[in-house]
């Protein structure tokens, strides 16, 4: 009998360390949900585990992306940001920079693109290119930007390291 109130006795507390083990657990899983962007819906814990793999992935990445586009200090005068050499050597090219997503959707423009294109940046950004660019290049740029995405459906670290970023040159509608 002794030996069965003992062994009860371990159980009850085993038991008792597990539940608060998984109480924590849950809180955990309960907080990291609420961190991550975008969903409000309730979401089991593995969706919240891999939906936070997904975003440390990314967000490795975007550092990795932010550190390798640094412009070298040796590359322009000290007194200059790289914002204003950015700027500087934009306007000297006579150029512009956009940037898009594989959707065609307008995530950052130069503001060198006003005196080229007559536009703002600020009208172009959460536009899409296929607002901008003459209707007989649509498909074009439109293959361009799905074979892109097709490719970029596995996004493996390797994948993002290699092919991370398009090129493709288009031609674009001017300001009225």
């Amino acid at each position: 009998v002794e030996e069965d109130d003992k062994d009860k006795a371990k159980r009850v507390s085993r038991n008792k360390s597990e539940k608060k083990r998984r109480d924590q657990f849950n809180v955990l899983i309960k907080e990291l949900g609420s961190m991550l962007p975008g969903n409000a819906r309730k979401m089991d814990k593995s969706t919240v585990l891999q939906k936070s793999i997904d975003f440390l992935r990314k967000h490795k990445e975007i550092t990795a992306q932010s550190d390798a586009s640094e412009i070298r200090q040796d590359w322009k005068p000290t007194f200059l940001s790289n914002e204003e050499f950015t700027q500087l050597m934009l306007e000297a090219l006579d150029g512009f920079f956009l940037a898009i997503m594989t959707d065609g959707s307008i995530i950052y423009v130069s503001e060198s693109v006003t005196s080229l294109l007559e536009h703002l940046p600020s009208d172009l950004v959460d536009q899409s290119i296929f607002n901008f660019i003459p209707e007989g290049e649509h498909s074009e740029v439109y293959k361009i930007l799905s074979t892109h995405l097709l490719e970029s459906d596995s996004l493996t670290p390797e994948y993002l390291k290699s092919k991370n970023q398009l090129e493709f040159c288009c031609h674009m509608l001017r300001g009225t």
